[in-house]
């Protein structure tokens, strides 16, 4: 049995669980005969399952609770559940990409202060609410003669913050790849979204553009 950690109001409702939806899908299904070494075994394929799909730190939280807590309907075959448990994502993920992509734009203009910091906000959803991030960080740029043009030559320093005063967020760690010829800084940021005590990993993806005369965007 497992449940989904969502954050919003009603959060003892929203803590749905695994079992409800394996109970309706297997009402007519025939029950699993385990002994008590193949749930054991099988309880240790589900926690390799959920650690592995929560490892692309989608947003959502999915927990199994103990074992001696699942009932007899509960238990199903790790590929079943493997299956569940990758719709679960995947449905939480296209409903993130329609939320987003209902924004007129998921990115705000970058602005640069007197440190040379620049700083860019994007969007990230967690369920059920759309959260505003705040990147930052020092680029350089250097003139090309082959390309006749600005490109990046380096960044550091990267940090993000959530604009926001009902949550916390806790980076904890960044990659930047230079792609574009030069053109583009692509980031990828992992953190930890916290609100009334409940936490979500999460991982997005944010570009920073150089144009020809090394201005950001």
């Amino acid at each position: 049995m497992s449940k989904i950690n969502r954050a919003k109001k009603g959060f003892a409702s929203l803590f749905a669980t695994i079992l409800a939806l394996v109970t309706v899908e297997t009402a007519s299904a025939v029950t699993l005969d385990l002994t008590q070494e193949q749930k054991e075994e099988y309880y240790k394929q589900y926690v390799q399952i959920v650690d592995k799909a929560m490892e692309k730190k989608p947003g959502i939280s999915i927990e199994l609770s103990p074992m001696e807590d699942f009932p007899l309907e509960a238990w199903i075959e790790p590929k079943e559940f493997e299956a569940r448990i990758q719709d679960m994502v995947e449905q939480h993920l296209e409903t993130e990409r329609k939320k987003l992509n209902a924004l007129s734009s998921t990115t705000k203009e970058a602005v640069t202060n007197l440190n040379g910091e620049t700083s860019k906000t994007t969007y990230i959803y967690v369920p059920d609410t759309i959260w505003q991030i705040e990147v930052t960080g020092k680029f350089e740029t250097q003139y090309n003669p082959y390309n006749g043009r600005q490109l990046f030559a380096n960044v550091d320093n990267i940090s993000s913050k959530v604009i926001s005063s009902f949550a916390t967020w806790e980076q904890t760690s960044y990659e930047a790849s230079l792609i574009d010829g030069g053109r583009t800084y692509s980031i990828r940021i992992e953190g930890v979204l916290s609100l009334s005590g409940v936490s979500f990993e999460k991982a997005f993806t944010i570009e920073f553009h150089c144009n020809e005369v090394g201005k950001i965007s």
